[in-house]
């Protein structure tokens, strides 16, 4: 059964409306009729089914009983992650959402390529949550991943010391004295950070910035990966060590 968002401001006793564009995918893309029988999510962890009523140009469909409500969707793991180039990032969110990552900060640091504007960032913001949410319907995630504002490398690190996490690591390619596994207590952690660099990986002066607010370096292992692969590498290792994969 297909699975669509709606904004929970949109939504009228059983009755919900559907954005524009998630409108256009019901009645252009998979021409659903009239009474067709569909899942509804409004990102708050609940799921219900529905029914299509009115296939206008903003589709609406009528609640018919609630399948379930799970506030708690996904595991507690942050990711801070350096902004990478285009498609590589759009799949880093894809692929971020369906592992169960809570929260995606990008940061603009020193060996990013360009610097966002701030119409650029919110472009970009805009484009990362249209991906996300696909990937939510696809995976079949109530509750979408977390995307902020990018902000710059400082603005992340420093913004950190006011989150009360168990534990902040970073990932670095050029650290050799301590691995994943040497994390005490780590299968026992609830709310994780992770931060990792972009193409070119992260300077040591921004490392040194990141120590100065508890980061925690940590190797990643003997051969040089790419970004994207150190990140889902990363994510998907932590998921298993603390049980949500």
């Amino acid at each position: 059964m297909r699975r669509f968002f709606f904004d929970p401001s949109c939504r009228n006793g059983k009755r919900v409306v559907f954005s524009q564009e998630e409108s256009r995918h019901i009645r252009i893309v998979l021409r659903l009729k009239e009474g067709a029988e569909v899942e509804l999510f409004d990102g708050s962890g609940a799921v219900y089914l529905g029914k299509i009523l009115r296939l206008d140009r903003y589709v609406s469909a009528e609640i018919t009983d609630i399948v379930e409500e799970e506030h708690r969707s996904c595991g507690g793991l942050y990711l801070y992650q350096a902004i990478l180039k285009k498609e590589k990032m759009d799949t880093l969110v894809q692929k971020c959402t369906e592992l169960g990552v809570a929260s995606l900060l990008p940061l603009q640091s020193s060996r990013c390529q360009g610097r966002l504007t701030a119409d650029a960032a919110a472009r970009k913001l805009a484009r990362w949550q249209r991906i996300g949410l696909s990937a939510c319907k696809q995976c079949r995630r109530a509750v979408p991943m977390t995307i902020s504002t990018p902000a710059s490398f400082a603005e992340g690190v420093a913004g950190i010391s006011e989150r009360d996490f168990d534990a902040k690591l970073l990932f670095w390619e050029t650290e050799k004295s301590r691995r994943l596994c040497d994390i005490k207590g780590l299968s026992a952690a609830e709310q994780i950070a992770v931060l990792i660099g972009p193409e070119g990986g992260l300077s040591e002066e921004e490392v040194d910035m990141a120590g100065q607010h508890g980061w925690v370096p940590v190797g990643l292992g003997q051969n040089i990966l790419r970004a994207e692969t150190a990140t889902l590498a990363v994510v998907s290792i932590v998921q298993h060590i603390t049980g949500f994969l």
